[in-house]
């Protein structure tokens, strides 16, 4: 029969967990101590708010594009160059795409980020299985690094609201908006090289270089699968805009 009064030389009760940092520490941590943040977050992992924040800001953001942006002029160039398009089809397609590029917008900004987010977070979780410094990362973890350095976006998301209501925009589309990239100062005639500059924007960089420190000191994944993870987000978001480019 088991001693039912616990021996002097027992387990000693685990320390309580340190609460997960808030919405305002994330946004906070990651511009002023991303380090000391993302080591907080591989004890307590934290993801929920920031994703409602990134969603809510892409939320606003596309609400206040779509009400500004001058449709006809952001699409007729692009069905123009389209030679499967009949011109007299330009104008039907037009008016369709006005009534639906909003509620389509806003659809994308509430379901395309957490797709996003989920995703990478699978990426890091299977890479951590292998490449790890150690305890191999929960799935938790994993959601805190693909999501919280995503943060570092909302300046850049306010600056073009901003922008989108104190000024007309004509056709362009948001990242053409703020001067923060190399595509909205240096002008090219190819279409797919103009995407290109346009990606290489100052806080995509930023939140590049915060992604590979989650991914040390959130998830714990060595330099390389670090590496390996940060390599893949970059040629999906950077091909996707390329490729995309019409």
């Amino acid at each position: 029969m088991s001693d039912p009064n616990p021996s002097l030389y027992g387990e000693q009760p685990q320390a309580p967990k340190p609460p997960a940092p808030g919405l305002l520490d994330q946004i906070v941590g990651v511009f002023t101590s991303p380090s000391e943040l993302f080591e907080r977050l591989h004890v307590s992992p934290s993801w929920g708010w920031a994703l409602g924040a990134l969603t809510t800001a892409g939320v606003i953001l596309t609400v206040i594009w779509g009400l500004k942006v001058d449709v006809d002029e952001m699409l007729r160039p692009i069905l123009e160059r389209n030679p499967q398009i009949q011109s007299a089809q330009i104008d039907t397609i037009i008016d369709i795409q006005k009534k639906f590029i909003l509620p389509f917008g806003v659809l994308g900004a509430l379901f395309g980020t957490a797709v996003v987010v989920l995703l990478a977070a699978l990426l890091y979780w299977l890479v951590g299985k292998s490449m790890a410094e150690g305890e191999k990362p929960s799935y938790v973890q994993a959601l805190s690094a693909a999501t919280v350095p995503g943060l570092v976006r909302l300046p850049y998301v306010l600056l073009i609201a901003v922008i989108c209501l104190v000024r007309p925009i004509g056709g362009l589309t948001p990242e053409k908006i703020a001067p923060t990239s190399l595509g909205y100062f240096l002008h090219v005639d190819s279409l797919k090289l103009h995407a290109l500059l346009y990606s290489l924007d100052l806080f995509f960089v930023a939140e590049i270089v915060l992604s590979y420190l989650a991914l040390r000191k959130v998830t714990r994944l060595k330099t390389s699968g670090a590496i390996l993870c940060v390599a893949v987000a970059v040629i999906v978001a950077i091909g996707g805009r390329v490729l995309g480019a019409r």
